[in-house]
C-alpha cells in the first residue's frame, strides 16, 4: 500500500485510477501536486488511467489511457476529455508502445 502521496508504482511514478462513470478523474489534491512538482523538476510521471465510457459497463469497451504528469493540472480539471499520451483496449493493450512511452525510448519498428 503507497503511503499518503506516493504514485502506485515507484520504479517509474504510475497513478493508476479507474473511471466507471462521468469524465472526471478522481486526482486528490497531494496526488496532482506529487505528479506536477515532478513534473516541473523534469522527472517523469504518468496517471494511467482505465476508462469506462459512459453506457458501456461492459469492460469490453473499457480503455486505457496514459498521461503524463505535466498534464495532471489539466486531467484533473477537463478529465478524460484531455487528449492522452496513448490509449488502447483495456483488454489488449500495446505493451510495446506502453513500454515506449513510459521510458522514452522509440517505438521498435
Amino acid at each position: 500500500m503507497a503511503a499518503f502521496g506516493e504514485p502506485d508504482a515507484l520504479f517509474v511514478p504510475i497513478e493508476l485510477k479507474v473511471v466507471r462513470s462521468g469524465l472526471l478523474v478522481e486526482l486528490r489534491p497531494h496526488q496532482v501536486a506529487f505528479h506536477h512538482k515532478h513534473a516541473s523538476l523534469g522527472c517523469l510521471t504518468f496517471i494511467l488511467v482505465e476508462y469506462h465510457p459512459p453506457k458501456t459497463r461492459i469492460d469490453r469497451y473499457a480503455e486505457w489511457l496514459l498521461y503524463s504528469g505535466e498534464q495532471v493540472i489539466e486531467l484533473a480539471r477537463t478529465g478524460v476529455r484531455l487528449e492522452p499520451l496513448g490509449r488502447w483496449p483495456a483488454l489488449r493493450p500495446s505493451w510495446v508502445m506502453l513500454r515506449a512511452l513510459l521510458t522514452g525510448r522509440d517505438v521498435p519498428g
